[in-house]
């Protein structure tokens, strides 16, 4: 009788001993290795890795990298960044560097920031303060006297502002934003992304700090043809990688003008 007690119980541990083995193995066993995608931390306005399995979830190459009204519950991952990290950083940096320049003119303006999606007409007044703002930003005769859109306020260069107003119902203003920055907005293909954009380095309220990209000066030159600083600009940072200047004869002919007047105040 004891030793089949003693057997049955040698049995048992074993059973116990087994069972605690079978539901501890998953632990100790090695964890395969997931591969990891680099993204964009909004919040923390950095670099981040998830899960490639996570990144598929949130991103489709040709949606929209940012929207235009925050979704409940959407992620602090903007995107997954391309394998150099370069074009899609471009453009998001240069909207910061216009939402900088943006919210100096604001002081000037009666038209609140968040005033939804409707295009703003409207002539600025020149401020009570000029010293508060970078001279750069300063509104010029024709930003003062003739309506256009608030979005040409927030361009670095009064001579190239009256540009784009003198230029108005000349060219497709969609277009030319979607080139600058669009592609967070409505997305687009990848290998698009190369020929498109402005570069926004430093300081955001001086032309100095901007540099058009090839495809940008091949596509929109003509806006600022009469316009030594753009280019000049463009021109000091592509030297200081090692790259060919660019030149006017780069820039396409002028549209033919449409016929629109630009109605002053």
């Amino acid at each position: 009788m004891l030793l089949d007690l003693g057997a049955n119980c040698g049995t048992g541990k074993r059973k116990a001993q087994e069972k605690k083995a079978k539901a501890s193995k998953p632990e100790t066993e090695t964890i395969k290795s997931e591969p990891v995608v680099e993204c964009w931390d909004i919040n923390q306005e950095s670099m981040s890795v998830v899960p490639a399995s996570h990144a598929k979830s949130i991103y489709n190459a040709r949606q929209p990298l940012l929207a235009y009204r925050t979704k409940k519950n959407q992620s602090n991952l903007a995107f997954p960044l391309s394998s150099d990290h370069l074009i899609t950083l471009l453009q998001y940096n240069a909207l910061r560097a216009l939402a900088v320049n943006r919210t100096f003119v604001s002081g000037m303006l009666t038209t609140p920031l968040d005033c939804g999606d409707e295009d703003i007409i409207h002539v600025v007044p020149y401020p009570k303060n000029p010293a508060s703002l970078p001279s750069t930003l300063l509104p010029t005769v024709l930003q003062q006297t003739v309506m256009h859109c608030d979005w040409i306020d927030m361009f670095p260069s009064p001579e190239a502002r009256d540009c784009l107003i003198r230029a108005y119902g000349a060219f497709d203003e969609d277009d030319l934003w979607a080139d600058c920055i669009g592609g967070l907005y409505e997305g687009f293909p990848d290998d698009e992304m190369e020929r498109r954009g402005l570069i926004a380095w430093s300081p955001p309220w001086d032309v100095s700090g901007w540099e058009m990209s090839e495809g940008f000066v091949k596509k929109w030159g003509w806006l600022f043809k009469d316009l030594s600083g753009p280019l000049e600009a463009t021109n000091r940072w592509r030297v200081e990688r090692g790259e060919e200047p660019l030149d006017q004869k780069d820039y396409p002919p002028s549209p033919p003008v449409s016929g629109f007047v630009i109605s002053e105040v």
